[in-house]
């Protein structure tokens, strides 16, 4: 049975948060938007029942602005701090919370998801040791999966992008802690021309068929292979039809023209139990939204009654 997700936008999702105590609305959100900026991501998986690996960050060709670590795993300890603390390149560090989930069909009592500044850590491209993402408890809180996210300046300001970032622990299955599928809309896109991409980080992918993608009313993806844990190096941990743990890239050029546009993508299940981590829209410079303030097509009506706001924190690279 296919079913479709919702990914509120905004501050109906942050309403939901404040009401559950905590970090309890995990569907997929707006974090921040880096603007004029270059950009290159790296993920590992395979750390199932290990909770070691090494991150290989390529691509990086200038000075390191910002960098960012995604986690993501099944847990037995509902508490948001299960998985908070894990050790980076030799370095302890503690993750923000991003809300617990469905386990995705495993047998846990959840899932959680983490993120991290790691800006003062990854000086360029090289290979980060990845340790402690795996605590035997019990109870156990396990692993799916590692992202790594970097922002520069290559000193060609004629190839900067827009990154506008949406995370959370969002499962794509019928669950109790967010709604059935994803959803994820963007509004008020400024473009003129050039390359624009959406990039999937995604947990618990395997060798399973996926529900279609569909952007804007139309087919992006067909149902099929999509998400199937091979899309990144991995180790040695969990199933051996998929590490886990999967970051895509999609050219959704051709569903922009010249102009204001919006972005609409959703997605259900056919039988890979998945988890959104993270979502990137990866937009030429100067396409993305400008501030934080929401024109009314922004302006989303939930089931529960209330009115969503889009909001992004804002954040420009210097040059």
């Amino acid at each position: 049975m296919k079913r479709n997700l919702s990914i509120f936008i905004g501050m109906a999702s942050l309403c939901m948060t404040l009401i559950a105590g905590g970090v309890g609305a995990t569907d997929l959100v707006p974090f921040e938007t880096v603007f004029g900026t270059d950009y290159t991501s790296a993920g590992y998986g395979g750390m199932r029942g290990l909770g070691t690996g090494t991150i290989s960050l390529a691509g990086v060709s200038g000075p390191v602005d910002s960098a960012l670590l995604y986690w993501h795993g099944p847990s037995n300890d509902t508490a948001l701090s299960a998985n908070q603390n894990v050790t980076f390149n030799g370095t302890n560090i503690t993750g923000t919370p991003l809300g617990i989930s469905d386990d995705n069909c495993w047998g846990y009592t959840c899932s959680q998801a983490y993120r991290a500044n790691v800006t003062s850590l990854v000086l360029g491209n090289g290979i980060y040791s990845l340790s402690n993402f795996y605590k035997p408890g019990p109870p156990i809180v396990d692993i799916n999966g590692v992202s790594l996210m970097a922002f520069f300046q290559d000193g060609d300001t004629n190839n900067n992008r827009d990154i506008v970032i949406f995370n959370g622990n969002d499962s794509n299955i019928d669950n109790a802690y967010d709604a059935p599928g994803w959803n994820i809309t963007l509004s008020g896109i400024n473009y003129t021309s050039g390359n624009a991409f959406l990039e999937m980080h995604v947990g618990d992918g395997q060798t399973f068929t996926d529900n279609a993608l569909i952007l804007n009313g139309l087919t992006l993806v067909p149902t099929g292979p999509i998400f199937q844990g091979a899309s990144v190096p991995g180790g040695l941990g969990g199933p051996s039809n998929g590490f886990l743990w999967d970051i895509i890239r999609f050219d959704i050029t051709s569903f922009l023209s010249p102009g204001l546009n919006n972005l609409n993508l959703t997605t259900g299940v056919t039988s890979d139990c998945l988890s959104g981590v993270v979502a990137v829209i990866d937009l030429p410079a100067g396409a993305a939204p400008p501030t934080g303030v929401p024109e009314p097509s922004t302006l989303l009506l939930l089931g529960s009654g209330l009115i969503g706001l889009g909001y992004f924190v804002r954040k420009r690279i210097k040059k």
